[in-house]
């Protein structure tokens, strides 16, 4: 007994949780396909209604055609059944349509909805592999969940409305009885309490064939977990590999056909594997409720023949007992198998609304930035430590370091020293663990993170352009300044490349979304990241590597007119290369997470035993071996 308890305890407690989370949802869909969900209900009002209005009025004409022959009651009959399910029809198609566009419409924006909160979140939760694998979970399992899967709340609701049918209708027929049964076993069946037994039979098989439903979906729902990361492995080797064409030279050079080949098969066989055994168990399944609802589905007919036989029913209440109780016994058992449904489907919404719930933890202040036309602000580090989420070891410590107006800093050192953390912490990506960072004196904290973010143009070392037109990488909006586009495109170095185009800066680059698209090299891209951090005309640039895809003739070329083109900005530099670095007023070294120098390419290399000149010499020793061969 206390087990029982206990289990109908945790059963109210999952049924409330369902339907709270199942009602979340169709508030989010309502926000971007209003009245979907009344469109799933109405529709499965309509489709079910139309079935048992047909199913009634055809059992009334048969009773009419055999019995009294009324030919204006049969008319009657006619003109209700026709005008009554055109009516229905066409209430049922035009909610249909409606529920098809809100279901695509939610397929499409639950991805917008995951990539909102990406672009909203804590940076520090974009680089967490925890994150990074809980929304890859939520990827994968969109085969058997998501927003659009609410329309089973419809299918539900069907069921539900067909088991208030069928008993209404059934009732309607079984408590008539015939004058004079000829034996007490016709009297038996010819009773209610039979009537009653038959209610009793039928939710009986109808638990039981939800059982099997609930054992099913459980099953589907496990098996579908699995086969979307061996489909994901299928999908690389057979469209995703070579969809990239840099693809083919590798395959060329390093004959790869066999490596492709051999591991698809693996993975198809792991695949192949996955799907005999959810076949298999479909089949099991599917033939132990085929089965049921063969035997319950005889007993239906074997009843209601009998009653007809005896004079209890006409021949059209047979048409109307045996399709009401064959419905009833089809729809207690679908109810099960579908609640089951929105059940697994909920387990795939709280993922959903564990990534979307993700706590934003910054602080955002609401202090405006100064909009200053001289672009004189000052940015300063205060004895700034910093360790990454997760980890005991500091990525930065105790940095203080000035940036003057129109300054030009190159920022220098090894693989892992702090170069991009600085940047990270200087664009407040992350908040530093110890210390603060100021601008004009003021905590960044304070200010309003949409101003301080439009006061920083970053050229990262790993950006990304996307495959919409020139100008609108460069803009960053799909309404822009062709003519200001064109010169940041020129000051970039892209300016002979521009007049080539055919299209000038609405010419699409890549051929995702346009055949007439071009494809553009690595310099080239490096070039239109440049412009689009001079287009957004913020007082501070951050160049991460901007020649390291450059040739160099075009390298010189932005190093000529590197002045001209960042004008009277400030400026933080990284490179590798530390011969690029001359042009810059100071240089800032860093070594195992510490600003260990400061000073002018002359001054550090007059340093002997500094950092700098370490690094200057390693360089310079492959430069010479070089020229000497």
């Amino acid at each position: 007994m206390r087990l029982s308890k206990e289990k109908l305890r945790e059963l109210k407690k999952t049924v409330k949780h369902d339907l709270s989370v199942t009602a979340r949802a169709c508030r989010m869909v309502e926000q971007f396909a209003p009245r979907y969900i009344l469109h799933c209900l109405l529709f499965g009002f309509f489709e079910e209604t139309s079935h048992f209005y047909m199913v009634f009025f055809s059992g009334e004409m048969l009773n009419e055609i055999v019995g009294g022959r009324d030919v204006k009651r049969l008319i009657l009959f006619a003109v209700l059944a026709v005008c009554g399910e055109q009516l229905l029809y066409i209430s049922s198609k035009y909610s249909w349509r409606r529920m098809r566009v809100g279901m695509v419409v939610c397929e499409q924006w639950e991805e917008m909805v995951l990539n909102d909160k990406s672009f909203r979140m804590d940076f520090k939760n974009t680089e967490d592999p925890a994150v990074r694998t809980l929304r890859q979970s939520i990827v994968d399992n969109r085969s058997v969940g998501g927003l659009a899967n609410l329309h089973s709340i419809s299918s539900l609701f069907c069921c539900l409305l067909s088991v208030v049918y069928s008993v209404v209708l059934l009732g309607l027929t079984f408590f008539t009885h015939a004058d004079a049964p000829q034996s007490a076993v016709l009297r038996m069946i010819d009773s209610d309490r039979t009537f009653l037994l038959f209610l009793a039979v039928a939710v009986f098989c109808a638990v039981r064939s939800g059982i099997l439903g609930n054992r099913f979906q459980n099953m589907l729902f496990g098996f579908n977990q699995r086969l979307p990361v061996v489909g994901r492995l299928m999908d690389f080797f057979t469209q995703d590999y070579l969809d990239d064409s840099k693809a083919y030279k590798d395959l060329h050079i390093f004959a790869q056909r066999e490596l492709i080949r051999d591991s698809f098969e693996k993975t198809l066989a792991k695949w192949l594997d996955l799907d005999r055994r959810r076949v298999a168990g479909m089949w099991t399944m599917q033939f132990r409720a085929d089965a049921l609802s063969i035997l319950t589905e005889a007993l239906v007919y074997a009843l209601v023949a009998v009653k007809v036989m005896i004079g209890s029913l006409g021949v059209g209440d047979f048409l109307k007992c045996a399709t009401a109780g064959n419905d009833l016994l089809n729809s207690l058992g679908a109810t099960g198998s579908i609640a089951t449904g929105l059940h697994n489907n909920v387990k795939y919404l709280d993922k959903l609304f564990e990534y979307l719930d993700l706590p934003t933890e910054m602080y955002y202040g609401t202090i405006p930035t100064e909009k200053r036309s001289d672009g004189k602000y000052d940015i300063e580090f205060h004895d700034v430590s910093f360790r990454y989420p997760g980890s005991d070891v500091y990525a930065l410590r105790h940095l203080s370091f000035k940036m003057k107006v129109g300054e030009r800093v190159a920022v220098v050192g090894m693989n892992g020293s702090g170069k991009t953390t600085m940047i990270k912490l200087l664009c407040r990506l992350y908040d530093p663990t110890e210390g603060y960072i100021t601008l004009n004196g003021i905590d960044v904290k304070k200010y309003d993170y949409g101003d301080l973010l439009a006061l920083f143009s970053v050229v990262f070392q790993d950006f990304r352009l996307f495959s919409f037109s020139l100008g609108e990488n460069v803009s960053s909006n799909v309404e822009y300044d062709e003519e200001r586009v064109a010169q940041c495109l020129k000051k970039s170095g892209m300016g002979e490349t521009l007049a080539r185009l055919p299209e000038g800066t609405k010419t699409a680059i890549y051929k995702d979304f346009d055949e007439n698209g071009v494809e553009i090299s690595g310099g080239e891209a490096q070039k239109i990241a440049l412009a689009r951090a001079l287009y957004k005309d913020a007082p501070f640039v951050v160049l991460d590597e901007p020649t390291a895809a450059l040739d160099p003739i075009a390298e010189a070329d932005i190093y000529a007119r590197f002045n001209e083109i960042v004008g009277d900005r400030t400026v933080i530099y990284i490179s590798h290369r530390l011969s690029s670095c001359r042009f810059c007023d100071r240089i800032a070294v860093f070594h195992e997470g510490e600003l260990v120098q400061t000073g002018t390419h002359d001054e550090l290399l007059a340093d002997e035993g500094g950092k700098y000149r370490e690094l200057w010499t390693a360089q310079a020793q492959y430069y010479t071996i070089s020229n000497a061969q």
